[in-house]
């Protein structure tokens, strides 16, 4: 979706990334077996790159032993077989990602990242990637804001990338749980951002959502047939999958019913 770092196709996924020892690009596509993905890696250090994340795949998110009784849930989760909630090395760039899309479209937040690529972006051998933390915290204000990031956004990122440059914890493999204190700790990065982050970037089959504009209601839609929603009853829906609630969320908003516009 006009991401420059980045591509997608039905059955192949490439992202390159700043890496710790220079841009790596990934590549992830369909198996011949079943079920299969296989991994590849170029630039420097991608062997490095490849070994910090492999342990982590096939995820650890419960994917195998999930069970409902909920007709909706049960129906996503056998019509998604493949959905798997994973953990990515390039958590610096989903969290950054997250941080754009507060308060905006996402047409928007797509559009100032791309801008933030192509303007302070590294270029290697393996691709263009967002720009690493300790070059993204040297970008102005001003020049977030002629890429289209208002002050508020772009205090929150430069806040993320000096912490992350200082004391880097945006790695495969940090406790999900200091990963929730060290991103709630900064200042523009509330419940929402840390759940994105969390959930699409950290691989926690658990995150939610909350203060997001559509989930409450998509979800109550979902699992209870209401059309508007708050975040506590959103919660209170999805108690029951306490572990999985991310999982629930992802099935949802990916195929579930849309919630009937009032």
């Amino acid at each position: 979706m006009g991401d420059p770092t980045a591509l997608l196709e039905p059955a192949r996924l490439e992202k390159a990334w700043r890496a710790p020892s220079g841009v790596v690009r990934i590549a992830l596509r369909r198996g011949e077996a079943p079920g299969a993905v296989t991994v590849e890696a170029s630039g420097p250090g991608a062997e490095e790159a490849l070994a910090a994340w492999l342990p982590h795949l096939p995820p650890a998110d419960g994917h195998d032993t999930f069970a409902t009784d909920h007709p909706v849930v049960r129906r996503l989760h056998r019509a998604l077989p493949g959905l798997r909630v994973v953990g990515v090395p390039w958590l610096l760039d989903v969290a950054c990602a997250a941080i754009l899309q507060q308060r905006v479209t996402l047409r928007e937040a797509r559009q100032s990242w791309g801008r933030i690529v192509r303007a302070h972006g590294e270029r290697g051998e393996a691709g263009l990637a967002f720009p690493a933390a300790a070059r993204l915290a040297e970008v102005p204000g001003w020049e977030l804001e002629r890429l289209g990031v208002d002050p508020k956004r772009g205090r929150a990122l430069r806040a993320l990338a000096r912490e992350e440059a200082r004391r880097p914890f945006l790695r495969p493999g940090t406790p999900l749980a200091d990963l929730r204190v060290r991103l709630l700790a900064l200042d523009g990065i509330g419940p929402w951002t840390t759940g994105m982050v969390l959930g699409f970037g950290a691989g926690d089959p658990d995150a939610v959502l909350v203060g997001d504009l559509h989930a409450p209601s998509q979800i109550a839609w979902a699992l209870a047939g209401e059309a508007r929603a708050d975040d506590a009853r959103m919660l209170e829906l999805l108690e029951p999958f306490r572990g999985q609630r991310f999982r629930v969320t992802r099935l949802v908003l990916g195929a579930g019913p849309a919630a009937p516009r009032m």
